[in-house]
């Protein structure tokens, strides 16, 4: 059954202009890309249609047959989507599959190696430990990445992602795998884009099926290859594809000028100090007036917000709601924390430059809004000032208390 179903697809895609590699459920030897079921019962309490375990089937055969596994990674080659400049196939096999070595002694399954137990399998973010993390693991399969030099939603460059793999992310079981070679860490790269591209394009197929089947219709019925809708569905992908490579391909770095003449000066500072606490910028609303991140607490990032605001979930009261979707791979929502600026701990970097990208372009995927159009270029670097004084502030400094009164905690 395996290899037939294996020629029907493989066929019937390079026939539509696809060419692919074929790895059905029914091989159950391989790791499996597990479909977005949490985002496909979101759609469903969103209002749009519920997709029956035969039409998930179908669009997870239909993923495998564009990508191929995580042991046997795919690209397709489709006219005008340029693959081979954003991802390296060859590179994906270093990345991908169980750990070993080949021939010539090199190390294969480095994803598996080293990421997998955080990121997941699919790259959805929750591998065997994620949910005793905090913050939890990125899921890749939206996209969307929170330290980078690119503007706003833009996708982050190969440097950016190459430089949080070297330097890891201060505050977060994300560690650094500086010890990883050039080739090792580019492999790696170009897996986790990968990753993001497959996952875009399935949030994509999963909206329109649930807007558009019917009960038993399936996204790409192959008894019906020659039917309209079929050619319709087929060019659609196609068209999605093209789109999310464009997406991947079509980033601007956000330029960063100089620091004005001052910076560093005790005039400097106080300018900073005076934007935190205005109107304009509001940082003081979430990093509190303290700068301890006391403020605004109760906010979520947008991998949360995916689907708990779909259902009107309030963590707090609607616990079997949560529930639900926990047992569909959803990890427990936590509180999006602002953070605690006294600490001079920063997740994106403690450089100015990236500061500087911090507060120009905000944080994507979280509240950290970009800076507002009123601040000028020099005003952001008073803020950064401002900001890279508060770990050596006296506030931010342990009181020395007498031994006799300490408490122990």
């Amino acid at each position: 059954m395996y290899e037939s179903k294996t020629k029907r697809w493989s066929l019937l895609f390079f026939v539509l202009g696809i060419s692919i590699m074929m790895s059905s459920g029914c091989n159950t030897s391989e790791a499996p890309f597990l479909l977005n079921t949490v985002y496909v019962r979101a759609k469903k309490n969103e209002g749009l249609g519920e997709l029956n375990a035969a039409q998930q089937k179908n669009l997870a055969d239909t993923l495998n047959a564009i990508f191929g596994t995580p042991d046997t990674p795919e690209l397709p080659q489709i006219a005008g989507v340029d693959f081979p400049g954003l991802v390296d196939l060859e590179k994906l096999r270093v990345a991908a599959g169980p750990v070993g070595r080949n021939e010539s002694g090199r190390e294969l399954g480095l994803y598996r190696k080293h990421c997998v137990h955080c990121h997941g399998i699919t790259g959805d973010g929750a591998g065997p430990t994620a949910s005793f993390l905090n913050p939890y693991p990125r899921d890749y399969r939206r996209g969307t990445f929170k330290f980078k030099s690119t503007k706003g939603t833009d996708r982050p460059t190969h440097e950016d992602l190459s430089r949080i793999l070297v330097q890891g992310i201060p505050g977060t079981a994300m560690p650094s795998f500086r010890i990883l070679d050039e080739g090792e860490l580019d492999s790696l790269v170009h897996y986790v884009r990968y990753l993001g591209i497959r996952g875009e394009l399935e949030r994509r197929l999963i909206e329109t099926a649930a807007d558009e089947l019917e009960d038993e219709e399936l996204f790409l019925d192959l008894d019906q290859p020659g039917s309209g809708i079929f050619q319709e569905r087929v060019s659609l992908i196609k068209e999605e594809l093209a789109a999310i490579v464009d997406s991947w391909t079509e980033t601007q770095v956000t330029e960063v000028p100089p620091p004005p003449v001052d910076w560093g000066s005790d005039a400097s500072i106080a300018t900073g100090k005076k934007w935190f606490f205005s109107s304009t910028t509001n940082c003081s609303k979430c990093h509190g007036d303290t700068a301890l991140g006391d403020g605004q607490t109760n906010d979520y990032d947008e991998w949360t917000k995916d689907w708990t605001l779909k259902v009107n979930v309030n963590p707090l009261e609607d616990l079997e709601k949560i529930r639900e979707y926990e047992r569909l791979g959803a990890l427990h929502p936590r509180n999006a924390r602002p953070r605690n600026l006294r600490q001079g701990i920063y997740r994106g970097g403690r450089r100015p430059i990236d500061l500087y990208w911090r507060i120009k372009q905000g944080i994507a995927g979280t509240p950290m809004p970009a800076a507002s159009s009123q601040l000028s270029d020099d005003d952001i670097w008073h803020v950064i000032d401002y900001v890279m004084t508060l770990p050596y502030d006296a506030l931010s400094k342990p009181q020395n208390v007498p031994e006799n009164q300490r408490e122990i905690r």
